[in-house]
């Protein structure tokens, strides 16, 4: 890395990279990128590694704003040009940690594949200039449900509430939590509490929520169905209204509906 140099790169040389940092390139964010590169330039270069013995470069950070510059049509780019042989996922994990910012759950996939390599956590912490808590963190996140993994990544729950979550063995149960704590925007406090309570009672707990479930469920799959007091119609009783009137206005229009020609019940 020490023999990287800053270059006008041809576009059109300038591959992909095999194992892309993010999981999803907004079309929508990557157009409005586009847009602000057209109006006001590249502000920060990509960085590539290269030639190759065929004389191509890979990126190893700014795929964006490589794919921004496909948009545009634009020949070049400007460029960190690193040597052939960096190492891609150390030199992209660093400028992303540090300028793009990943998500929780991208930063653990890094974490994952410097594990994969048989780096200790404590070699990962130094590699990529964080605590070793910040590490373990994004460990602990690998090993995580689905649902909490996506709710991270979207930003709906904190790392630290989805450590607790995690704990929450039952499925529906869990993803019931993850909707009331996004919903709530409760604290580490709060999820606390509700996992003591869950650990000291769980059977039961379980058995309730399973039993709400059920209920409105039931409720779901029934309609009840009312006759409209004016022409006796069974309609559903979400489709009625309810009105109060005195007596004599109510005689006064039961009868106008039966010189309409209605039928309505006394």
């Amino acid at each position: 890395m020490s023999d990287s140099a800053f270059a006008a790169v041809a576009v059109a040389l300038i591959d992909e990279p095999e194992v892309p940092a993010r999981d999803l390139i907004d079309p929508e964010r990557l157009g409005a990128l586009a847009d602000s590169i057209a109006a006001e330039g590249l502000h920060q270069p990509i960085g590539i590694r290269g030639p190759s013995p065929a004389g191509r470069y890979v990126v190893v950070y700014g795929h964006r704003r490589l794919l921004a510059h496909r948009l545009l049509q634009w020949r070049t780019i400007d460029a960190k040009v690193l040597p052939w042989d960096t190492d891609p996922l150390l030199a992209r994990a660093s400028e992303n940690f540090n300028r793009e910012q990943l998500n929780p759950v991208e930063e653990a996939r890094v974490i994952a594949e410097y594990m994969d390599r048989g780096q200790s956590m404590s070699a990962i912490a130094r590699l990529l200039r964080r605590s070793p808590g910040w590490v373990e963190a994004r460990r602990r996140l690998l090993a995580a449900p689905a649902d909490i993994r996506e709710a991270i990544a979207a930003g709906r729950i904190g790392l630290g509430v989805a450590d607790l979550l995690a704990e929450f063995d039952h499925d529906e149960y869990r993803a019931s939590l993850i909707s009331e704590a996004e919903r709530s925007g409760a604290s580490l406090a709060t999820v606390g509490v509700w996992l003591a309570h869950y650990k000291a009672d769980r059977d039961r707990i379980v058995s309730n929520h399973l039993t709400a479930v059920e209920i409105g469920q039931a409720r779901d799959a029934y309609v009840i169905y009312y006759a409209c007091e004016a022409c006796r119609t069974q309609v559903p009783y979400g489709d009625t209204t309810s009105m109060r009137f005195c007596g004599s206005c109510r005689d006064e229009l039961l009868a106008g509906l039966q010189e309409a020609g209605s039928q309505p019940a006394r």
